[in-house]
């Protein structure tokens, strides 16, 4: 009697240890069978690989059936996709400001001063069928003062995802990254499509934030490389690996996992540093 194929079916008869015993029975069952086959006859135990094999595939085939579901059945997987369309209609109304005005919003609308008084999230809210809500405001006031902190209850959706572990009314996890070479600079002057010598499609936009900011509030992450993701981040899971989404400057959509390098991000998040964006990196 063939060794690993006893050992491929003791494995495979714990099947309720899923595929921590699953995929060594699988592995030395085709072992098994493979000695068998050379051996000319020498070695038995062709039936104990296959029952081993067939109860260790049973096992993984439970992972697959109770863990899974966690992911999915929760809801998280409409979640997400509610997060990528919010971030669609955040890209399009991007591009449609490009398109009015020749230039992307500035981080921050700003007094006389250049002193920032409410967020961009307010500046593009008339490009996301939300002009009434934009006629509220008043743009010469900073988000805090009486007036203009009222209206943070009056978040649109889209400025909401609903993964987002903390959703208290009138915060909002969709940031931009501020920084000299990124789509959004300190001195809130705005930048143009045109600046992004990388290419719009290879240029991050707005991405998600683990820490939850007033929309209203120019409140933004900085462009620091020595924080984990630059502070972007989220509570979406894909099975068995976290991300965050974001969009681009050419409007797509994309889930960017949390194991992407450091070198890859800052490649995405500056629109002029030449860096080649590779699609296995996300």
């Amino acid at each position: 009697m063939s060794g690993k194929a006893m050992a491929s079916l003791v494995l495979g008869l714990f099947f309720f240890l899923a595929c921590s015993s699953g995929v060594p029975a699988i592995l030395l069952g085709r072992h098994a069978l493979s000695d068998i086959r050379a051996s000319g006859g020498r070695l038995r135990g062709r039936a104990t690989a296959i029952v081993g094999i067939a109860l260790g595939v049973f096992g993984c085939l439970f992972t697959l059936a109770y863990f899974l579901p966690a992911t999915t059945h929760d809801g998280e997987i409409p979640r997400r996709a509610q997060c990528m369309n919010n971030l669609k209609q955040i890209g399009l109304a991007m591009t449609e400001y490009h398109g009015a005005y020749a230039c992307l919003p500035a981080a921050a609308i700003t007094d006389k001063n250049g002193r920032p008084l409410l967020s961009w999230r307010v500046a593009i809210l008339p490009f996301l069928e939300a002009s009434t809500l934009y006629a509220k405001f008043h743009l010469d006031e900073p988000w805090d003062s009486p007036h203009n902190y009222a209206l943070r209850e009056e978040r649109p959706y889209f400025y909401v995802c609903p993964s987002d572990k903390d959703r208290k009314p009138g915060m909002t996890g969709y940031q931009v990254v501020i920084g000299p070479d990124t789509s959004f600079t300190p001195d809130f002057k705005p930048v143009r499509f045109s600046d992004f010598s990388d290419g719009v499609k290879n240029t991050l936009l707005v991405g998600e934030s683990p820490t939850l900011v007033p929309w209203t509030k120019p409140d933004d992450r900085p462009f620091d490389m020595s924080l984990p993701l630059s502070g972007l981040g989220s509570s979406h899971q894909d099975y068995f690996s976290k991300g965050f989404n974001v969009v681009f400057a050419d409007g797509s959509v994309r889930y960017l996992k949390t194991s992407i390098t450091s070198s890859e991000l800052k490649g995405m998040l500056t629109r002029n540093g030449r860096e080649r964006v590779e699609p296995e990196s996300y």
